[in-house]
């Protein structure tokens, strides 16, 4: 009896064990440069904000370097979060700031997400005071929409779904 209880519980370990090395370690990778051409392709998508006047501040969170290079000229200034504050302190004003960010659904199927927030720079008043106040990111979970869905198909990343283009 003992015996077979120790078989039992050795077939449930490495079963478990077995589907966390699975769950944890075979979670699909995407190259740098594919999250690149994703990330600039994604913002393409968002002529709300080439079309509306003044700057638009982009903050990709040093994800990647690509959509600076793309995006010199224009509205659509990406910064990192220290750039945008010096601009805001300078010039005393408030930004709505935006965020971009990707989920992998599967190897062929990736998700682009955009959030927002509030970002206002402080006058420095003493050595520790804040440089800014920034609002929650505006980025809800709740009944989940991908702001933008690409597909890979025939190694080409094609947008099947996006809240930006009316079809």
């Amino acid at each position: 009896m003992k015996n077979v209880l120790k078989n039992n519980y050795k077939i449930i370990f490495f079963t478990l064990t077995f589907h966390f090395a699975i769950n944890c370690f075979g979670q699909e990778k995407l190259s740098q440069n594919d999250i690149d051409t994703l990330y600039v392709k994604a913002l393409q998508q968002r002529m709300d904000l080439a079309l509306s006047s003044g700057y638009k501040y982009i903050d990709i969170d040093n994800q990647t370097n690509a959509p600076q290079t793309i995006f010199t000229e224009g509205q659509i200034k990406i910064l990192n979060q220290d750039e945008i504050i010096k601009i805001s302190r300078k010039e005393n004003k408030e930004f709505t700031v935006y965020t971009i960010s990707h989920r992998i659904i599967s190897k062929d199927t990736v998700d682009i997400n955009f959030g927002e927030y509030k970002l206002k720079g402080l006058k420095k008043k003493g050595e520790n005071s804040p440089l800014a106040e920034i609002s929650e990111c505006k980025c809800g979970v709740v009944n989940y929409k991908p702001d933008v869905r690409f597909v890979l198909i025939n190694n080409k990343w094609k947008i099947i779904e996006s809240k930006f283009i009316k079809t």
